[in-house]
């Protein structure tokens, strides 16, 4: 089955005029989240929840953000994203949900209850099931934790499945709990080996919608267009989307990237 994919715009308009949604007449597990990098954390979670939808018969759902959330609550000090919404909903189709929720996050989003918000994916999208990390929090100003969730699961006859953190046990000191943040400082110091560990796949910048200027025999960037977290600034032996060599450079301000044609993605394999 191809993923469907659903914007909370498309959600708001089925509450708002009553409408309902055929996909939706089969019940699903859903999780909530970035998802960035989809790391080994995130996968240990998909496959709980796409087991346990399996064993009940259930679509397999996530409801995600078109970026990350740590982009808009941090932006002063966020270094950039491990995916780009494109990357993400390929990996959430490799990985075989069902179905996948885009969320525009913004102050209507921000102010909603959690109860509301649960409501809205029990009532509209016949959710039956949620998986979740144990310190996930969603609603306004996150006040709503996983205490919270399973009152309002036992309150509605749902069920829950809370999954305990994965740690890095390859780090330098003691054991390192794997994050979205953790993979961006490791970006950030070039440990490309560490991450593909991680990720369970390279580091992809993906590039496809970035404008190119050509300079020579190569081409320029400018840093500021991409929305990915980048490493320190140096030449690094990359691939494209043919598994082709190449170089890159990375400046202050810009990417050279020393290639006779544009690409559309830089993996760091």
């Amino acid at each position: 089955m191809i993923m469907k994919i659903f914007s909370w715009n498309d959600i708001q308009t089925l509450l708002n005029t009553g409408r309902e949604e055929d996909f939706f007449s089969k019940a699903c597990g859903i999780s909530i989240g970035s998802f960035d990098g989809l790391h080994k954390g995130h996968r240990l979670l998909l496959s709980e929840l796409k087991a346990a939808c399996r064993k009940e018969n259930l679509n397999a759902g996530l409801v995600t953000f078109k970026r990350p959330l740590p982009s808009i609550k941090h932006s002063k000090d966020y270094n950039g994203d491990i995916t780009s919404l494109k990357q993400r909903l390929r990996l959430f189709e490799e990985e075989e949900i069902d179905f996948v929720i885009v969320v525009d996050f913004d102050e209507s989003f921000a102010s909603m209850l959690g109860a509301d918000f649960l409501s809205i994916l029990m009532n509209i999208c016949n959710m039956k099931l949620i998986a979740e990390g144990e310190d996930f929090r969603c609603g306004y100003k996150g006040a709503t934790d996983a205490e919270a969730i399973k009152y309002f699961a036992q309150k509605n006859n749902l069920k829950t499945i809370f999954v305990e953190p994965v740690y890095d046990n390859e780090a330098a000191s003691e054991a390192q709990r794997i994050s979205s943040s953790y993979i961006r400082t490791m970006i950030q110091k070039g440990f490309f080996e560490s991450v593909k560990e991680l990720l369970c796949r390279p580091y992809e910048i993906d590039l496809e919608n970035v404008d190119f200027t050509e300079k020579g025999k190569a081409f320029i960037i400018n840093k500021k267009d991409i929305l990915q977290v980048l490493p320190p600034k140096g030449i690094y032996h990359v691939k494209d989307s043919f598994s082709k060599d190449f170089r890159i450079c990375i400046k202050d301000e810009s990417i050279e990237l020393q290639t006779l044609k544009m690409v559309s993605k830089i993996l760091f394999d």
